[in-house]
């Protein structure tokens, strides 16, 4: 049987063609191992570490709206509570506690930012809406966050679903903040928020909160599109780029400080993005490469055209696969020691098949894409997140509760011959 299947990869003006075509590299094959066999979390969902050399791991827990933290250590079972979230969330399948993101002076300032589904009914405010808070660790205990610290930096629109609520956060090699969040829920963008840059919907922001401005907990940086070029006077001071329908995960290149997207496409494709300050990534004109029910005429946003992703795959069978994904799961460039032949490689997800892929992009292209590891039944994980530590080791999270099977974290590893 085949290990690899290649993707479709669409150049501009171009026909598609097999994006490892051009590759003088085969992408590694590889396998999947349980990474720290004494824990396991409920619904686990993203994963960051701070740069204060105390190689710790922190994990969160979606509808316990919890933060775990543990040592970066193969046979640890020291799970200890860093955070148990003090406001009420809503709990629908993608509503929760969401994102983390350690500020990059965290070792000097103890803070650190969580996104959130925020239900505000009790206090007369709407059942829905996404929140960006700042938190600080305990000035009494480092493994022990301040739960009475809490200052809301950035407050969302009031939400009319429960889906598509993007929810990662990660401050960038410039030290601002990025927030995605997806373009209001539903199907087919009803609020046609894909190619409204006035609204956050549909959208990654950018923000500044160490220097708060105009009212705000935060600011706008200076070269955030609305603020740099008249053309983009329209947008919202806090967008960054617009036209994705719903980016569950981002991440940058340690390296090249690149931004890299998997947004959830809608009944037929998933795809990766290369993310630029001002791109519009074509939502809801285009799913992937393809037209999006194009008889609602939806026009582009003039200030911006269209940006194709990197790769997409299919949800229907292919002819290597009798099913190819259903939900992307975004990734990291993979810049650790462990596996040489996966350095510079973007390695991404599918949620509901388990499948995982390497890309290896080249001045805005996909020249190599492939499968990395064997599909099996018993090596089939629900990827709700990666994660990578301060060595830039990368690491898989299980989606898992109470209920159901796994909640653990993986890792790859060289897949062993005759496997």
């Amino acid at each position: 049987m085949p290990f690899s299947t290649l993707f479709t990869v669409l150049a501009a003006m171009a026909p598609a063609i097999a994006a490892a075509e051009d590759s003088d590299t085969p992408l590694p094959q590889l396998a999947t191992e349980v990474a720290f066999p004494n824990l396991k979390f409920d619904r686990p969902v993203a994963m960051d570490y701070p740069n204060d050399g105390s190689n710790l791991l922190f994990v969160v827990e979606q509808h316990q709206a919890k933060v775990w933290s543990f040592p970066n250590d193969k046979e640890t079972s020291q799970k200890q509570l860093f955070l148990q979230l003090p406001a009420p969330i809503s709990k629908d399948n993608e509503e929760g506690l969401l994102g983390l993101a350690f500020h990059p002076k965290y070792k000097e300032n103890g803070q650190f930012f969580v996104y959130y589904s925020a239900d505000d009914s009790a206090s007369g405010g709407p059942r829905r809406r996404s929140v960006v808070s700042r938190f600080r660790v305990s000035k009494t205990d480092p493994r022990v966050a301040d739960p009475k610290s809490e200052e809301r930096i950035w407050i969302g629109p009031d939400d009319p679903f429960g889906n598509h609520n993007g929810g990662c956060i990660a401050f960038g090699p410039d030290g601002f903040l990025y927030i995605t969040l997806g373009d209001s829920g539903s199907a087919d963008d009803p609020l046609r928020s894909g190619q409204n840059p006035k609204d956050h919907f549909g959208s990654i922001l950018r923000i500044d909160v160490d220097h708060p401005a105009d009212g705000k907990a935060y600011g706008i940086p200076s070269d955030n599109p609305a603020r740099r070029d008249p053309k983009f006077a329209h947008w919202a001071p806090e967008v960054y780029c617009i036209g994705l329908r719903n980016v569950w995960k981002f991440s940058f290149d340690r390296e090249t400080g690149d931004l890299f997207a998997g947004d959830v496409g809608q009944n037929l494709y998933e795809m990766v993005h290369l993310i630029k300050n001002g791109g519009n990534y074509g939502w809801s004109i285009k799913e992937a490469f393809h037209p999006f029910l194009p008889q609602r005429r939806t026009k582009a946003d003039p200030a911006s055209p269209i940006s194709p992703p990197l790769v997409e795959y299919p949800h229907k069978p292919t002819p290597e696969r009798p099913d190819d994904g259903k939900s992307i799961t975004g990734g990291y460039v993979y810049r650790g020691k462990a596996l040489k032949d996966l350095v510079g490689v973007y390695v991404y997800g599918d949620f509901d098949t388990g499948r995982i892929w390497g890309l290896r992009e080249k001045g805005g292209k996909a020249v190599a894409s492939a499968e990395l590891i064997d599909l099996k039944p018993a090596t089939k994980l629900p990827i709700a997140a990666f994660g990578e530590d301060a060595e830039g080791e990368l690491y898989i999270l299980a989606f898992g509760s109470k209920s159901s099977a796994d909640g653990r974290i993986y890792r790859l590893v060289p897949r062993k011959s005759g496997l």
